[in-house]
């Protein structure tokens, strides 16, 4: 049988949830496909900053997510201490929390099949259906099965089949990150704080990227760390390797397992992070893109989770306008809407990732963030809008 719906997302992620809760609060009959089931592990930091609180508050999740482990503070390494408050901002709690996305995925896709949304798992889209116009008009399942629906929401990741099958490419394509990350139990309190470490060397360079400690309650951390594909020996980094040398850098009092555990118990992943706008425009007729689909990740952190929400939230919301105002042949208005989001920081990571790639452009940037009043200007800078005390030196 035919299946016709008004919205099909293809992607169960956060930006898939988040479009599908978005589109029903109209009505619209929406259906997601994720080819996982659900609980799945993600790799990720399992940080939430501020803004990704903001926006599970704001679909209704805040009670949950008061439950998440909370953060207050970010203390950065560099290689002097020093900590980083959370902005207060109108609109957005001043802390933060950290999550697993076993668990944080699994509760986005259940809060959009509450609100309305058809969830159906173990449903891997294979290609879109293109219409004799080449318009999206629906997707096909792995097996043969036909989806249609009158808009199409890719947020089926990284390696998306429907922008690989479209052959999409964009002029900011290429711009990406490198993570690998664990978790892991220690013999540390818990904390309140999100740990980065930017002195990161591979053959005496200094990486354009960091390091992260992340406290997920219950004397559980997740240890990871990045890097963007700019540095010129990117390739000849053996990421595992290389995590189990920043291990071996942190306190021998916590008593971390050594990589070698790791590995045989299966908790070390790694993956590729697109960032910067790897579509754009972010639609084709009938079809949307949004979080790794789209490359919402920062260029200059890799942060990922706030801008899957803000893109499938966004994408949800412009889908319906344009199914109620003519048709989904032009989603100009998404593309607005993330220009307007995301443009002006994006131009600007994309020039900090391809400068960073430069060892010693990238070794003198650690020099200068490392003198206080170089900081104190970078951050007032960054932070130019926000009320209260940014840092202190430890």
């Amino acid at each position: 049988m035919t299946e016709r719906f008004d919205v099909v997302i293809a992607g169960g992620g956060p930006s898939g949830s988040a479009a599908a809760w978005q589109a029903v609060q109209t009505g619209a009959r929406v259906v997601v496909l994720d080819k996982a089931v659900f609980p799945r592990d993600k790799p990720c930091g399992d940080g939430l900053t501020a803004r990704a609180v903001s926006y599970l508050q704001k679909i209704g999740l805040a009670d949950e997510v008061a439950q998440f482990h909370r953060v207050n503070r970010v203390t950065v390494f560099s290689p002097s201490r020093w900590e980083l408050s959370f902005p207060k901002r109108p609109g957005m709690p001043d802390h933060g929390h950290t999550v697993s996305r076993t668990l944080l995925d699994t509760m986005l896709l259940e809060h959009a099949e509450k609100a309305g949304a058809v969830v159906r798992q173990g449903a891997e889209v294979s290609e879109p259906i293109l219409d004799e116009r080449g318009r999206v008009v629906g997707v096909v399942l792995k097996g043969g099965e036909k989806v249609f629906g009158d808009a199409v929401i890719a947020a089926d990741g990284a390696y998306s089949p429907i922008k690989r099958a479209l052959k999409l490419d964009s002029e900011y394509n290429g711009y990406s990150a490198i993570a690998i990350r664990s978790e892991m139990d220690a013999d540390v309190a818990d904390s309140d704080s999100l740990d980065i470490y930017l002195k990161l060397e591979f053959q005496g360079d200094q990486l354009p990227g960091y390091g992260w400690v992340f406290p997920m309650g219950g004397g559980r951390l997740n240890i990871g760390l990045g890097y963007v594909n700019s540095f010129k020996d990117w390739q000849a980094i053996n990421a595992t390797a290389f995590l189990g040398e920043f291990l071996r850098t942190l306190p021998p009092e916590w008593k971390l397992p050594s990589i070698d555990e790791l590995k045989k118990n299966k908790s070390v992943r790694a993956w590729r992070l697109p960032m910067g706008f790897t579509a754009w425009p972010p639609w084709r007729p009938g079809v949307l893109f949004t979080g790794d689909s789209l490359g919402a990740g920062k260029p200059a952190s890799g942060a990922g989770i706030s801008k899957a929400l803000e893109s499938g939230l966004a994408a949800g919301e412009c889908a319906i306008a344009a199914l109620e105002n003519g048709g989904p042949d032009d989603f100009t208005n998404y593309a607005q809407r993330m220009e307007a989001a995301w443009g002006k920081e994006y131009r600007r990571g994309r020039y900090f990732h391809k400068l960073a790639g430069n060892p010693r452009i990238a070794n003198a940037g650690i020099k200068a963030i490392d003198n206080t009043r170089f900081r104190d200007m970078l951050l007032k800078s960054m932070y130019k809008r926000a009320e209260g005390p940014l840092h202190k030196v430890l």
